[in-house]
């Protein structure tokens, strides 16, 4: 018989395996929330909330912060990252005025007990749901589909037999500008906020950017924003100053307004800028009240009056609850796995995506890091989580990039939106992570006329197609090549931690090499489609001569050399006594067909016997225990943390891609078991259960197996492209689908659904039983067998395809 506790799930012994409870909480029975049940986390246990312009991250306890367009540069209010603490942010409270008790409808701030209560983090909005002193709560946080405005919806039960009068008071600090601010002594100087009754809003904006005006300098300059908290129930009192609100030498535990019957209002340009609003409900035994509030922010006062007019009301934010959910279902709905594992298929299909959109694209933000900045690299790599969804995004992320290189082929390692200032390095990958990208959609819609596309260069406005874009990162990396013939690294690659291994213009990088030929055997390719023989020519033996270069150079007798340093000396090397082994250099080897078979498949031995760790592969082994200044900052961290030696996510997914190539199903589903973060012990793992971390301590740590670094990653749209791609074995060339699955041990089946160039595909793969039956895949389209593992490019109307795959 089937059980449901007090939340309404099912019994633990009915759940599919590995979303079993923990003492922390659980997945929903569909996977698209996670309920946490004790709010004392390990760490902060937090959503990411966004849409393209406007976000907000929410922890368990109920900290955190909102932004608009730019998470570092524009803060909308204040928040201290605490990770032990963690109690600064937004809150709502709760006062029952006949007794003067006082709790928050989130854990934080008051830490007021509980009869009942659930943080449940869903996609595109997080709710609190909270039982005490016989008054029920229900607090929903989300953002419109497009609106610059957050909303809340509260919901008050009254559980008890009697009436009860309550006191409901929302509170917010104001930041309006660059964070984090700890000088707030001197930045709320500047600050200035107003009561609005008719409104029942407060009101606030910046005199003093701390972004610099080219015309008129530093400081001087006004937040482009106003931004204003409102409530659609009448406001009875409103404070503005955070002193005259907690109290001298007080606390948001317990707010000294909150007892006051009468509030002075202090607000202008003269205190600690906050926002209170406080309303009064009375509750007759058993009735409810529904009330919402909007923190809305705008690039005006009439603007955001305007804004308010339209959310502010109960109604319209139903209304935008149900469009934000929807739109997010709608979004992910079309490109769908399931496996025999459904930890896998909730990730791939819902929380990876919702990760890579809503933290790195959109946000640019989690709790770790506050960005707010395009990455070259970064936000390019991320944008292939559009490809099989909404391609044309991804398109408009290419183009965006493209505008952000300079006329010599260089770009910014990053810029910030907003200011447009970015940062110049001479770090080698970022600028070939442009035609990686292009390759990919490419080889997704088969779209040639995107390299077409103008975009402007940095220091020339005239207007050049994608492939002149692409064309000059690949001469810039051309040049900038060694006597041996393998590409300098500069002042790193991929791995910013190796910051120091080529800044005299020597050192050389083994990884860029194996990157680099795999580009250029793409893009000779594409230039032959594209009509250009004679740089399909040209690539085709600047890769020949790469290859051969590698091996002759880079090879170390039983895996690849990473780097060598501008003295000459090896990096990655059997002869050091510490990183004597990357990760990197041996996958990549693999993924571009730069190792012949059986150093493929020795490198890739290496990596097992080296490198592979029950959390996950080793970014490099054995960890630095000392700083190098030659090498670099990576040797300053503590071993075993982020990328000296410990699991490096982003990287441990090319791993699982390398590991399908070489056929090592073993390995696929031992590395895929050691990333997924929904079932490690919380209380060794730390980190969230529902999303990717960016690194995991490696064994040189004394917390072996601890997440760090959540959300704000890479990996999470590198994690579903790969399942989907290379354990799934579904991948897009310019001739149709290639299928090539390589599924762990135990998975006898798997299934997907999949848009590729207008027409849709049901994937059903069955591994076979018959030991006489030949290697590899055998397809049929449609019923109809195909004479090998590619289903060809669609033609004709839009259609439902059937591919049905056995393998061995």
């Amino acid at each position: 018989m089937t059980t449901t506790n007090r939340t309404g799930r099912r019994g633990d012994a009915d759940r599919p395996a590995g979303l079993a409870q923990t003492r922390y909480g659980a997945f929903s029975d569909d996977g698209s929330e996670y309920r946490i049940t004790d709010p004392r986390t390990p760490r902060p246990w937090v959503n990411v909330i966004a849409n393209p312009r406007l976000g907000l991250v929410v922890s368990q306890s109920g900290s955190g912060f909102t932004w608009i367009d730019n998470a570092q540069l524009a803060v909308v209010t204040r928040w201290q990252q605490d990770l032990t603490q963690d109690s600064s942010g937004k809150f709502l409270y709760l006062r029952d005025a006949d007794s003067g008790a006082v709790w928050s409808l989130s854990p934080a701030p008051v830490w007021a007990p509980y009869q009942r209560f659930e943080c449940r983090h869903g996609l595109g909005y997080t709710t609190f749901v909270s039982e005490a002193a016989g008054i029920a709560a229900r607090w929903t946080l989300f953002v419109p589909v497009a609106d610059t405005v957050e909303l809340w919806r509260v919901e008050l039960s009254n559980r008890t037999d009697r009436p009860r009068n309550l006191e409901i008071c929302a509170y917010l600090e104001w930041n309006c500008g660059v964070a984090p601010s700890p000088r707030r002594e001197f930045t709320k100087l500047f600050l200035e906020n107003e009561f609005d009754p008719s409104r029942r809003a407060v009101f606030a904006r910046n005199h003093m950017w701390e972004v610099p005006s080219q015309r008129y300098g530093h400081w001087n300059t006004d937040f482009p924003y106003v931004a204003a908290l409102a409530c659609t129930d009448e406001v009875h009192s409103a404070q503005g100053d955070r002193t005259a609100f907690s109290g001298r030498y007080g606390d948001l535990r317990s707010p000294q307004a909150l007892g006051e019957e009468t509030w002075t209002p202090q607000f202008g340009r003269h205190g600690d800028p906050i926002a209170a609003l406080r309303s009064r409900i009375a509750l007759a035994p058993g009735a409810n009240h529904v009330l919402g509030y909007a923190l809305a922010v705008a690039s005006g006062r009439r603007e955001a009056e305007a804004l308010l007019e339209r959310t502010a009301r109960t109604a319209a934010i139903e209304r935008s609850l149900e469009d934000a959910r929807d739109a997010w279902r709608a979004r992910l709905a079309a490109h769908r796995v399931r496996t025999p594992d459904a930890t896998v298929d909730l990730l791939a299909n819902d929380w990876l995506r919702y990760q890579a959109i809503a933290s790195r694209l959109w946000g640019r933000c989690g709790y770790y890091q506050q960005s707010g900045a395009y990455g070259f690299r970064d936000q390019l790599q991320d944008s292939q989580v559009w490809l099989t969804i909404e391609p044309a995004r991804c398109r408009e992320q290419i183009h965006l990039h493209a505008a952000h290189q300079f006329a010599d082929g260089s770009v910014y390692h990053w810029w910030h939106p907003l200011s447009e200032q970015g940062h110049v390095t001479t770090m080698s990958d970022d600028l070939l992570w442009l035609p990686f990208v292009t390759a990919s959609y490419l080889r997704e819609t088969g779209a040639l006329d995107v390299l077409a596309d103008p975009a402007p260069y940095l220091d020339d406005p005239e207007a050049r197609p994608l492939s002149d874009h692409v064309l000059r990162a690949f001469r810039r990396v051309f040049a900038r090549t060694s006597a041996r013939g393998l590409p300098h690294i500069g002042a790193g690659d991929w791995n910013d931690g190796l910051s120091a291994v080529g800044l005299a213009g020597r050192g050389e990088s083994v990884w860029l090499a194996h990157f680099l030929a795999g580009l250029l055997a793409e893009w000779a390719g594409i230039w032959g489609r594209a009509g250009r023989d004679d740089l399909a020519s040209e690539f085709a033996a600047r890769r020949e001569a790469l290859v051969t270069a590698v091996n002759a150079h880079a090879w170390d007798g039983e895996w690849y050399l990473r780097a060598t340093l501008d003295d000459g000396s090896l990096l990655g090397s059997a002869t050091n006594r510490v990183a004597r082994i990357f990760l990197n250099a041996q996958t990549w080897a693999v993924l571009a067909d730069v190792a012949p078979p059986e150093r493929a498949a020795r490198c890739m031995a290496a990596v097992r016997e080296h490198l592979v760790t029950e959390a996950g592969p080793l970014l490099l082994a054995p960890a630095f225990d000392a700083p190098i200044p030659a090498i670099g900052y990576i040797t300053r961290y503590a071993p075993g943390l982020r990328e000296n030696g410990g699991v490096y996510t982003h990287a441990a997914t090319w791993a699982i891609a390398a590991a399908c190539k070489v056929r090592d199903a073993e390995l696929v589903g031992r590395l895929l078991t050691a990333i997924n973060p929904t079932g490690k012990d919380p209380d060794r793992y730390w980190a969230e259960p529902y999303v990717l971390p960016g690194n995991v301590d490696g064994p040189a740590s004394p917390h072996h197996g601890r997440g760090g670094w959540t959300w704000y990653t890479g990996s999470a749209a590198w994690l579903h492209r790969i399942v989907a791609e290379w354990v799934l074995g579904v991948r897009p060339e310019w001739e149709g689908l290639r299928i090539d699955p390589c599924l762990p041990p135990g998975w006898d089946r798997a299934e997907m659904t999949r848009p590729f160039r207008g027409h849709r595909y049901r994937v059903v793969i069955e591994r076979s039983d018959d030991p006489h039956a030949p290697a590899g895949a055998r397809v049929t389209l449609d019923g109809a067998a195909l004479a090998g593992n590619l289903v060809p490019s669609p033609s004709g109307p839009a259609a439902l395809h059937d591919v049905h795959v056995r393998y061995r």
